[in-house]
Parts: C-alpha cells; sequence; structure tokens
C-alpha cells in the first residue's frame, strides 16, 4: 500500500537525519535506496500485468525512471 511506503520512507528518513555515526547513516541509506527500488519493480509489475488488463485507459510503463516517476506523482497525489 502507498500509505505504507510514504510512512516507512517518512521513518527512514527520520532515521537517517539522526544517524549519529558515518557508518550508521551509510546503512540507513543504502537500506532506503534498496527500498525504493524494491518498491519501483513491484508497481512496475502491477502496474504492467494488473491494472493495464482491468483499466482500458492505461497504458503500459516502459521505463524504471518512468515507474519511480509514476510512485513519486502518486505519493505527493496522496499527501
Amino acid at each position: 500500500d502507498l500509505t505504507i511506503f510514504i510512512f516507512y520512507t517518512q521513518n527512514k528518513m527520520i532515521g537517517i537525519l539522526s544517524s549519529t555515526s558515518a557508518s550508521e547513516l551509510l546503512t540507513q541509506v543504502t537500506i532506503f535506496v534498496l527500498y525504493v527500488i524494491i518498491l519501483t519493480f513491484v508497481l512496475r509489475y502491477l502496474w504492467n500485468n494488473v491494472l493495464v488488463d482491468h483499466i482500458t485507459i492505461l497504458r503500459r510503463v516502459d521505463s524504471l525512471l518512468n515507474t519511480f516517476l509514476l510512485a513519486l506523482g502518486i505519493a505527493m497525489f496522496r499527501l
């Protein structure tokens, strides 16, 4: 769910900002980046294989950049 993504992202950003050492900061940033990459792949799969098949006005997403921007746009719309 996108709401979970937003809250998780906010918690990770707080974790990144409150890091006390360089290694902790690097760990927090790495986890956050991996989470965003995995979420982008999952969103692309769900968009292309579920939503496009059932909602006729939607088109397939061709690149991961477009998928990331789609996720960002949905997250901003929900705020």
